[in-house]
């Protein structure tokens, strides 16, 4: 594994088809800072230039994933609203790139680590995970998971968990479709690492347009979202890997994606 870029709170490490994003600040539960924001944002567009890279591992070092935003900091007025506008635009990078975002909740995922976790394609926590969205405590709006969290769970139960601001567990957030796998907490990392290695297995040109596609699902009126398919469409249909599965088809053997 290579380290590919190392910040004081976080790293992004490569190998293959796989990339790594680690929070470290984890004696602080990784919660996420001023400069934070800025590394994020750094590893992020790095990450959607990687032509190589399929598959993105979000994970947190030590007892959390991460608290969130950092509550000294905000307590400091220390942050504004630059800070909104940078946790933001990483977030929607990691939405709209061309690659499948896996991201692990152990311990806490709270606050700005849930927006980040709803933003990813695929969710991935322990059973006794603490999942919530804190903000109304400090008279704060839960980012854009105002957005995007009905779209999981549906709009009653959003706003329960946004207006309550109370925690449920990983157990409860994969009952409601909030999590998406459920593994044990013991060597919580190789099974995180092992649900990513199954999303690249079948991370095609065609896996990859059709992330694309749902992205907008439920932005976009049929005409729009018909237009947009087909350009997609055509974009899997002629890649390499559209080649590939052909090929693989006519060998009677599975596809080796590009």
């Amino acid at each position: 594994m290579e380290t590919l870029l190392e910040f004081e709170h976080m790293r992004l490490d490569k190998e293959g088809k796989m990339a790594w994003v680690t929070f470290t600040r984890e004696r602080y539960l990784n919660a996420m800072n001023n400069a934070a924001t800025f590394q994020i944002n750094r590893i992020a567009m790095a990450l959607r230039e990687d032509p190589d890279v399929r598959v993105v591992v979000i994970r947190g070092q030590g007892r959390a994933f991460s608290t969130g935003i950092d509550l000294k900091e905000l307590a400091r007025d220390e942050i504004d609203m630059s800070y909104h506008h940078r946790w933001e635009k990483a977030l929607r990078i990691f939405e709209t790139m061309e690659k499948i975002v896996v991201v692990g909740m152990h311990g806490y995922c709270l606050g700005g680590a849930l927006q980040l976790a709803l933003a990813c394609d695929i969710r991935v926590s322990t059973p006794d995970c603490q999942i919530g969205l804190p903000a109304i405590r400090e008279s704060l709006i839960p980012g854009l998971s105002t957005w995007r969290l009905p779209k999981y769970v549906g709009w009653g139960r959003a706003k329960k968990l946004i207006l309550g601001g109370e925690n449920i567990s990983g157990e409860e957030a994969y009952q409601i479709g909030l999590v998406d796998h459920l593994v044990p907490a013991e060597n919580f990392f190789e099974h995180l690492d092992e649900v990513a290695r199954h999303y690249l297995k079948t991370c095609s040109s065609g896996t990859r347009m059709s992330k694309l596609v749902l992205s907008r699902a439920f932005d976009y009126d049929y005409d729009r979202i018909l237009q947009y398919y087909f350009e997609v469409q055509e974009r899997a249909q002629y890649s390499m890997d559209g080649e590939e599965g052909k090929r693989a088809y006519r060998e009677e053997r599975d596809p080796v994606w590009q």
